[in-house]
């Protein structure tokens, strides 16, 4: 990384929080990383951050991942958009 870089954006979308903690350990050395608990905290946080990827749970309450990163790529296509499952 290049010194006064900013580091990438993710954005982790997991209903459990557990999960949300253990992405952002994983990610934070590399990534600047944001999280939400269903697809509503996540557009918001896209509408609000400038983000590179997004990992999303399949499995959550309301709108299905595959569902949100549908709708990820329309808004958003330049987005990296990767589903995750437990």
């Amino acid at each position: 990384m290049t010194p006064g870089a900013t580091l990438p954006g993710v954005l982790v979308v997991d209903d459990e929080v557990r999960s949300q903690d253990a992405m952002r350990r994983t990610l934070d050395e590399d990534f600047v990383v944001l999280t939400a608990s269903d697809a509503d905290e996540a557009r918001a946080q896209l509408e609000r951050n400038d983000i590179s990827v997004v990992l999303c749970d399949q499995r959550m309450p309301g709108l299905t991942g595959v569902a949100f990163l549908k709708e990820v790529r329309e808004r958003w296509p330049d987005i990296v958009r990767i589903i995750i499952s437990g």
